[in-house]
């Protein structure tokens, strides 16, 4: 009887360690509706670049149409995207923390979606002075709902996906942001022909977008069960202002922040402003929006090279440290071939610009999670983004200031190039200083090593 019962006793304990075991096994899963949520978020970053860039690539054309206008009123198009930063980059935040992410998507994709049609509208206003300030308020309107929408990925990866997909998944806001702006460059010229075609450049996107902001509601609020350990980690719910504390008393933290604000924000700029920076020297809006192309494509290929990499090596460090010196070189480089009859060289330079800055993006968002961990990436990572479309405004101010009317040939934007090599190159210097741990994977890494040691407590 006695031996009955201490068999009972062991099938019992048995059992209670194979349940434990399965629970502990379930702990942490992945999700394949995650890959909708983040393939909205990318279909919406291209919506809202072809907003963006809904007129730099034929400003000529969008000038007439607009009743003969400056070029500086019609790159204010651009700058309303940027400037929007400085007010809703930090509710788009606040959003994202304290209530959701796909509350801050859905508000991002309406915004997306009533702006772009309000600019369609403004075809139909017979006034010139009438028809720019319809289509300027639609424009503002997109604008105040890029944050909710670039900001998105980093926050969404770390709620849905796993430690060794997380880079990648981050890629997406960046990498897709770029896909948006290539094809800006290549639709717009395309559509806009004469200045009365500019209706048909608004039609497209408004349709795009609308074709695309309607999906996004119905992304899931949140997975079931979390995909790793940070995503499950209560304790990381802090107060937004201790949040904002902690980050801006981190020196690691701050490096990536200004490093990626001057680096994302000078590729921005140069990115709207190219068609006038090369039309000075001979150079068509077509064979300008090739030129931008050719940056862009590098650069999706740079980010999906180096989000793969640092997925399955963790360098992050590496290649912020070799990368950033070299995009100083690269926009040294363009100061000095863009001339007449020098075109092929351009397009090279752009190329490589193009790669290497691109490739920080993964880099630059996920250490600025790893370095202040355990802040959270909602918090974080739009940090990064405000900087850089804040200074992307700046920089665009200043560099269409620096035009010179009076120079050779006229209008050219020379001195705007020398401001762009003067604020890339110190950043080589000052991202020597970061040598932070990644916290948030060390924390992953312990987590699994107690885990591990919980299931097997008689393992030596």
């Amino acid at each position: 009887m006695s031996n009955h019962g201490d068999s009972s006793s062991v099938i019992e304990k048995s059992s209670n360690e194979v349940v434990q075991l399965e629970e502990e096994s379930q702990l942490y899963r992945q999700y394949p509706i995650r890959f909708f949520g983040l393939t909205m978020i990318g279909l919406l970053n291209i919506a809202s670049s072809l907003s963006w860039l809904s007129v730099a690539p034929v400003p000529q054309q969008t000038a007439d149409f607009f009743g003969g206008t400056s070029f500086t009123v019609i790159n204010w198009f651009s700058n309303v995207f940027m400037l929007s930063f400085l007010i809703f980059g930090p509710v788009a935040s606040i959003v994202y923390d304290r209530m959701s992410i796909k509350l801050g998507i859905a508000i991002g994709a309406a915004l997306q979606l009533v702006g772009s049609w309000l600019r369609f509208f403004s075809v139909f206003v017979n006034n010139p002075g009438g028809r720019l300030g319809l289509a300027i308020v639609g424009q503002i309107v997109c604008a105040i709902g890029q944050p909710f929408i670039l900001a998105a990925a980093t926050p969404y990866a770390a709620l849905w996906f796993a430690a060794d997909g997380r880079a990648s998944a981050t890629t997406v806001g960046g990498l897709t942001n770029a896909v948006g702006m290539a094809i800006a460059s290549l639709t717009a010229p395309a559509f806009v022909v004469e200045e009365s075609d500019t209706k048909w450049n608004f039609l497209f996107i408004a349709c795009l977008t609308t074709a695309v902001a309607i999906p996004a509601f119905f992304i899931p609020r949140k997975p079931k069960t979390p995909p790793s350990y940070s995503a499950s980690d209560n304790t990381r719910h802090l107060p937004f202002w201790t949040s904002m504390r902690m980050l801006f008393t981190n020196y690691h933290f701050i490096i990536i922040w200004f490093t990626f604000g001057v680096m994302c924000g000078l590729f921005s700029t140069v990115s709207s402003l190219l068609a006038q920076i090369l039309l000075p020297y001979g150079i068509s809006e077509d064979d300008a929006g090739y030129a931008a192309v050719a940056l862009i494509i590098a650069g999706i290929v740079g980010a999906v090279a180096s989000g793969t990499f640092i997925d399955k090596t963790g360098k992050h460090v590496w290649i912020l440290k070799t990368f950033v010196p070299v995009v100083g070189f690269m926009y040294l480089a363009l100061l000095f071939v863009v001339k007449e009859d020098n075109y092929v060289p351009i397009v090279v330079i752009c190329a490589i610009m193009g790669f290497f800055t691109f490739s920080l993006l993964p880099v630059a968002l996920e250490l600025s999670v790893e370095c202040s961990y355990p802040v959270s990436e909602s918090i974080s990572s739009p940090l990064l983004w405000f900087c850089s479309q804040i200074l992307a405004f700046v920089f665009t101010i200043s560099m269409d200031a620096l035009r010179d009317p009076n120079g050779s040939p006229p209008d050219n934007m020379r001195r705007a190039l020398i401001m762009a090599t003067g604020f890339s190159m110190p950043m080589m210097v000052l991202v020597m200083f970061y040598n932070s741990k990644n916290k948030r994977l060390e924390s992953e890494q312990a987590a699994a090593g107690n885990k591990n040691r919980d299931a097997n407590p008689d393992a030596a």
